[in-house]
């Protein structure tokens, strides 16, 4: 079964469907304090490199017609790169709690390991 994109109005449904995952989404969101941006291989650097200078929690990078193998490896090299962030990717390939789209996501790495130890969660 194919998903359809999120318009996004509809963002707000995703994040209340994850919460059992990332229970801080939805209200960031709610809260506009998630910023989607539209990737671009000319200007996602300099989104990635503004990202601590906002007021927000996370930039969702929607990348459009990008595979899982192409997520992947950008994931590891942007975490490499950008050593205050933590760089998340989710594809609709996955299943389960995955995006409808393709999307890289930046979060400030301190911030999210806090919230993490908070609710006990443990990474793989």
């Amino acid at each position: 079964m194919e998903r359809k994109a999120l318009k996004e109005d509809n963002w707000a449904t995703y994040f209340a469907k994850i919460r059992g995952v990332c229970p801080w989404s939805y209200q960031a969101h709610m809260n506009n304090n998630i910023m989607f941006v539209d990737y671009s291989e000319t200007s996602h650097n300099t989104w990635a490199m503004l990202f601590g200078s906002t007021k927000h929690e996370a930039f969702v990078y929607k990348c459009t017609g990008k595979t899982v193998d192409w997520l992947n490896t950008q994931c590891d090299e942007l975490n490499e790169q950008y050593a205050n962030s933590e760089w998340l990717w989710s594809h609709p390939e996955e299943g389960g709690d995955s995006t409808p789209i393709p999307v890289l996501i930046q979060q400030n790495k301190a911030q999210l390991e806090q919230l993490r130890e908070k609710i006990g969660y443990e990474q793989e």
